[in-house]
C-alpha cells in the first residue's frame, strides 16, 4: 500500500467517540512523522490540517505521549511547527531532539508562544543573539584552567556538564563572593534612609535599560537611571550581575543598587526584575521589577511582594521554561530516542522526569492560585457539590489501586467561603495523594460536614500511615510517589486561601471558613 493510501485510510476512518478520535489523531501524527520524501504530498497537508484541528479534543497527556514517540525521527517542518504551537509540556521532547537550520528554527519560533520561544532560545542561544557563555558567567566566572573531560555519555544523547549538586555548590560560592563584596559597598558612603523614606518601589524600563516608570517612590532620582551599565554617576552604582543579566535577557534577583545623595530614595536597595517581551512579535520590551531597602525593616515590603499575584505569576513563568527543558532532555534519554542508553542513565532520567513533573504540578498550582486570586472578590462553594463532581475520578483512581472508597456527605452540605476553583483543586490534590499511599483491599472514608464556623472535608489514613506523628508522616509519605510533597503543597495553598489542612490520628482534614 502506498504511503498516501495509508494516510487516506486513517483520514477516512470514522471516530464515533472521543477515544476513537484520539486514536486516529495519534495514528496521523505517527504517519506524518514518517512521511520522509512524501512530506510535500497534498494528503500529508490534509493530515496536518486535521492534526491541528483535532488537537484541542485530545488530552494533553496523550498529545505528549505522541510527541515522545516520534521525537527521534526527522520530522517534517510543518509537523514541528504544529508541536511548537502546542503547550511546551507537549513540544519539549520534539524540539529538544530536532536538528534544524537557522531559517527553519525561525519558522518554529514564529509558530511558538512566548514560553516555547524562550525554551528554544535556551537550547540555541545563537537564535536570540545571546552569547552562550553568558549563562555560565552569570553564575560563576569561568575557571582559568580547562575543566576535566566529562564522563562518557550515551551516544547522541544531550550532554549534561555537571550534576545538580555541583550547580548548587557553584551558586553557593557565588553567593559567598557577593556577601564578601557587600561590606565594602556599604563602606562606600551609603547614606542611611531619611525619615519617611519608602521601603519598596516598583519600576519598569524599556529595551535600552533606562527606567521609564516608577511607583512607590519619588520619580526624579530614578527616571533615566540605566540598569544596562554599571555607571557611577555622582556615586550611583548597580551590581555587575544585573548588567550581565540584562545583556542576556535573563531574570535577576537581589542585585545591589546604590543611590547616592540625601533624598528619600538615597541608600542601598536590592533590585529584582524579569524581562518582558511583546505579545505580538516576541520582541524584547524591557524589564519590570521591584526594589527593596537593604535593611531588616523591609520585611513588610517583602510580604507585599509575596502576596502580589502578578509578580508570582511572572516568577512561575520564569521557572517553567528551564524545568520543561530538564523534562525534555530526561525523556529523550529515558526513551532512548537518539540512540541506546545505559540502564543506569535511563533509571536516573526516569527519576528526574518523575520529580520534575511533581515540581511542575506544584508550580502550576501556584500559578492557578495566583490567577484566581488576582480576579477573586470573595467566593463561596458547597463542598458537597465538589465531592459529587470529583467522585467518579477518585473512584477510578481507587480501583486502579484496588482500594474501596466510602463517601459520607452531610445532608445540608457545607457552604464554605473559598473560591470554588481553589477548593476543588485542594480536595482533589489531597485525595489523590492519600489514595496513592493505600494498599490493595483497604477502605478509605471521605466525609464532608460543617461545625460552628468551619466547613470540613476529611479522608481517613491508610494503614501504612497510622500511628505516625505529623513529622513522621511526612518522612514516611515522601518515599511513596511524592505524597509528602503534595500534602505540604495542599497545606500551604489552603492557608493562602484562608483555610488549613490538619493531621489527626484518624486522617487528614481540609478546613475552610463557613460562608
Amino acid at each position: 500500500m502506498r504511503f498516501d493510501d495509508r494516510l487516506l485510510t486513517v483520514l477516512n476512518q470514522p471516530a464515533s467517540d472521543r477515544h476513537d478520535a484520539a486514536v486516529r489523531w495519534r495514528q496521523l501524527v505517527d504517519l506524518v512523522a514518517r512521511a520522509g520524501s512524501n512530506s510535500a504530498s497534498p494528503v500529508v497537508a490534509q493530515a496536518l490540517e486535521q492534526i491541528r484541528d483535532e488537537a484541542a479534543h485530545v488530552e494533553e497527556p496523550l498529545r505528549a505521549a505522541a510527541a515522545r514517540a516520534v521525537a527521534a525521527l526527522p520530522l517534517p517542518l510543518a509537523l514541528l511547527e504544529y508541536f511548537a504551537s502546542d503547550q511546551l509540556s507537549v513540544a519539549a521532547p520534539v524540539l529538544a531532539a530536532a536538528t534544524l537550520e537557522a531559517g527553519q528554527w525561525r519558522a518554529i519560533l514564529a509558530a511558538a508562544d512566548e514560553e516555547t520561544r524562550r525554551f528554544v532560545e535556551t537550547l540555541h542561544p545563537e537564535l536570540s543573539g545571546a552569547e552562550a557563555d553568558l549563562t555560565t558567567s552569570l553564575v560563576e566566572p569561568a575557571p582559568e584552567a580547562p575543566p576535566p573531560p566529562p564522563p562518557p555519555q550515551p551516544p547522541a544523547a544531550p550532554s549534561i556538564q555537571s550534576s545538580l549538586s555541583e550547580v548548587v555548590a557553584r551558586i553557593e560560592r557565588r553567593r559567598a563572593q557577593r556577601e564578601l563584596r557587600q561590606p565594602a559597598a556599604r563602606d562606600r558612603s551609603a547614606p542611611p534612609p531619611a525619615a519617611g523614606a519608602p521601603a519598596l518601589f516598583r519600576w519598569e524600563c524599556g529595551p535600552s535599560g533606562e527606567i521609564a516608570w516608577v511607583e512607590g517612590a519619588p520619580r526624579g532620582p530614578l527616571i533615566g537611571r540605566s540598569i544596562a551599565r554599571t555607571q557611577e554617576v555622582e556615586g550611583d552604582r548597580i551590581d555587575e550581575d544585573v548588567v550581565r543579566a540584562f545583556a542576556m535577557r535573563a531574570p535577576f534577583r537581589d542585585g545591589a543598587l546604590l543611590l547616592a545623595g540625601d533624598g528619600l530614595v538615597a541608600g542601598e536597595w536590592k533590585i529584582s526584575g524579569v524581562p518582558a517581551f511583546e505579545p505580538t512579535d516576541g520582541r524584547f520590551a524591557g524589564y519590570r521589577g521591584i526594589a527593596l531597602r537593604d535593611m531588616p525593616a523591609v520585611a513588610a515590603g517583602a510580604s507585599e511582594i509575596l502576596s502580589d499575584p502578578d509578580s508570582l505569576r511572572e516568577l512561575v513563568h520564569e521557572i517553567k521554561t528551564p524545568l520543561n527543558a530538564i523534562i525534555g532532555f530526561a525523556e529523550i534519554i529515558d526513551g532512548q530516542y537518539l540512540g541506546p542508553a545505559d540502564r543506569r542513565y535511563r533509571e536516573r532520567a526516569g527519576e528526574i522526569v518523575e520529580q520534575a513533573r511533581l515540581l511542575l504540578a506544584a508550580i502550576d498550582d501556584l500559578d492557578f492560585a495566583a490567577k484566581v486570586h488576582s480576579g477573586a472578590s470573595g467566593g463561596r462553594v458547597n463542598l458537597a457539590d465538589l465531592i459529587d463532581r470529583a467522585a467518579d475520578q477518585l473512584r477510578a483512581l481507587a480501583r486502579e489501586r484496588q482500594v474501596e472508597l466510602e463517601f459520607a456527605v452531610s445532608p445540608q452540605g457545607a457552604a464554605a467561603a473559598v473560591e470554588p476553583e481553589i477548593a476543588d483543586r485542594l480536595i482533589f490534590r489531597m485525595s489523590t495523594a492519600v489514595i496513592g499511599t493505600a494498599q490493595p483491599g483497604e477502605r478509605l472514608r471521605l466525609s464532608v460536614d460543617q461545625a460552628a464556623d468551619q466547613c470540613r472535608y476529611a479522608i481517613s489514613r491508610p494503614a501504612a500511615l497510622r500511628g505516625l506523628s505529623d513529622r513522621q508522616l511526612i518522612d514516611a509519605a515522601s518515599a511513596d510517589g511524592g505524597a509528602a510533597f503534595s500534602l505540604r503543597l495542599v497545606r500551604g495553598l489552603a492557608r493562602i486561601a484562608g483555610g488549613d489542612m490538619t493531621v489527626a490520628p484518624a486522617g487528614f482534614t481540609l478546613l475552610f471558613p463557613r460562608a
